[in-house]
């Protein structure tokens, strides 16, 4: 190379750095630009956000929205996974720095906590820090046995267990929820007011789940306590509510040892909900239960489907309210004789009767009516027979004729279910064209009767799918007659509570539907998973797939 070539090349070289020093103090100033017009756009925001009329609001009238706004928007993580959608709690603190300060400053705000699927370790442990001492709302599954969750449950939520105010145990197995509540076993829970614990998985093992012993060091506010056929033992409590319900698939009865031994824990119990089998067959002859604080019983056809009779096994002698739901005629008419042979010793409170899809025998006893003097509230189904509308009226009959009170002098409302009811063909007015069914001629009956005798009815409700149609013929065949009486049609969405079997919207509606919802969604992923496995190579990872992606974003 010659001195000409060497000049060239250095005054090149020199060139391109020239050049690249300009491109990166362009860049520095670009970037600069950048960042100022980032921060004055986001204090024009800011002083634009202030302009708005939400942002007079107190800071303390905001945090009671932002509370609402949990509320009602319970956390059913298979919705808000398929959606891509953040918790609202989440959402409300990134709308903007002055909702984000009030939102971190409202422990409310951040204490339901569900894991393992929703909360991950790292946003569990943000969520525990934000809650700031605050009463936690606790969803623990659906929970798997796996070394890592495990240690995340002993390490991080058990030590905040002081702070739980509802807590739901949700298990795939019978296995994996021995271990779940083995967790709970010798611990306390001294603000913890409702317990759920559920069994939702396949059971391939037969018979009835293990009895367990939980919180053994005390839980001494407890008062709602439902559980899916286990005999969770508690200590004594004051609990008023305790629901036993049947996990999904075959039935596995409770025995009546366990079934004592759970209720012995309840002495002032007043709402009982018996949904699960109980076992027949006893070894050694075992006392009922009394419950004398019971004043709600609410008993399924599977709980009677052994063929064991409730009041053999429960003695209440105040109730005032009892569901009889999904019962053949048989499981009725051995209810409605233990109660007629019990008069006048037992049954005498009972204002409100009701029957949710049940079966009648042409035999009814008169008795019945005699025994059950207090009756205020009726609700039957409506089907082709209404054997007990039927026994009713004509012992009303029967009073007017003797010149005596009816049988059910209390009996002010009527609720009628119209799920098996069809409405006879309409004319164009909207009305039936020929005479009324004798459905209606019967209720009808009813209606005047008691009129009749001094004792009318306060108000006719219709509930069910059907309830509007069978509203409008009703009317209309009590309008022929020139009668009147109050009506009510009763409309809710969730079919659950159409049916009226003793259920709420409340709090173990929402842990059910969280739970329905995530097993969905989970089933969703399985079935992708399979698919792509037939269609991926044999070494595939999708845990190295996460990794790539985590570390892409």
């Amino acid at each position: 190379m010659n001195h000409n070539q060497a000049s060239v090349s250095s005054n090149t070289q020199e060139d391109f750095d020239e050049i690249t020093q300009q491109i990166r103090v362009l860049q520095s100033s670009q970037d600069e630009l950048s960042r100022s017009i980032r921060n004055l756009q986001v204090r024009a925001a800011r002083i634009q956000n202030q302009k708005a009329a939400v942002s007079c609001i107190p800071s303390d009238v905001l945090s009671m929205i932002f509370e609402e706004c949990r509320q009602l928007n319970p956390q059913w993580s298979g919705i808000l996974f398929l959606l891509h959608q953040s918790p609202v709690e989440v959402r409300l603190s990134h709308v903007s720095s002055h909702w984000r300060e009030v939102a971190l400053t409202s422990p409310s705000l951040w204490s339901s906590i569900h894991y393992p699927f929703s909360h991950k370790e790292d946003s569990l442990m943000e969520y525990l820090k934000r809650s700031d001492g605050s009463f936690l709302d606790v969803y623990i599954g659906p929970w798997r046995q796996h070394p890592q969750i495990e240690h995340v449950l002993t390490n991080i939520i058990l030590p905040h267990l002081p702070r739980f105010r509802q807590l739901v145990l949700d298990a795939v197995s019978r296995e994996a929820l021995a271990s779940l509540l083995a967790t709970f076993r010798s611990v306390s829970a001294p603000a913890l007011t409702r317990l759920r614990v559920m069994c939702r998985g396949p059971m391939s093992t037969a018979g009835p789940i293990a009895s367990a012993k939980l919180f053994t060091k005390g839980a001494p506010l407890l008062s709602d306590v439902r559980l899916d056929s286990v005999a969770v033992i508690l200590p004594k409590t004051k609990a008023k509510t305790l629901h036993f319900c049947p996990p999904p698939g075959s039935p596995f009865p409770l025995t009546r040892e366990k079934l004592f031994r759970a209720m012995s824990a309840f002495p002032f119990l007043r709402r009982l909900h018996v949904k699960s089998a109980i076992e027949l067959n006893i070894l050694a002859p075992i006392p009922p239960i009394l419950l004398p604080s019971l004043r709600e019983l609410v008993v399924h056809g599977l709980a009677v489907s052994t063929g064991i009779r409730i009041f053999d096994v429960i003695s209440t002698p105040n109730i005032e309210s009892l569901y009889l739901v999904d019962m053949n005629c048989s499981a009725i008419s051995a209810i409605h004789r233990f109660m007629t042979q019990s008069y006048p010793d037992a049954f005498q409170s009972l204002q409100a009767l009701r029957y949710i899809k049940c079966e009648f025998s042409e035999d009814m006893d008169i008795h019945f009516l005699r025994a059950t003097p207090g009756v205020s509230q009726l609700l039957v189904p409506v089907d082709k027979t209404n054997y007990l509308i039927r026994m009713l009226v004509n012992s009303d009959k029967q009073a007017a004729i003797h010149g005596c009170p009816p049988l059910w002098p209390k009996l002010r409302t009527v609720t009628l279910h119209t799920h098996e009811y069809c409405a006879q063909v309409v004319g164009a007015g909207g009305v039936p064209d020929d005479e009324p069914s004798p459905t209606m001629n019967l209720l009808q009956e009813l209606v005047t009767g008691r009129k009749v005798l001094g004792r009318p009815l306060s108000k006719l409700s219709f509930k069910g799918p059907n309830a509007v149609p069978f509203s409008n013929e009703f009317h209309w065949g009590l309008n022929r007659v020139k009668e009147f009486i109050s009506t009510e049609v009763v409309f809710c969405q969730i079919p659950a509570l159409l049916y009226d079997g003793g259920q709420e919207y409340d709090w173990a509606v929402v842990a059910e539907a969280y739970g329905m919802q995530l097993r969905q969604f989970l089933q969703q992923v399985q079935g992708i998973r399979q698919q792509l496995a037939t269609i991926l190579p044999p070494n595939f990872s999708f845990q190295q797939l996460r990794r790539r992606v985590d570390a892409s974003a």
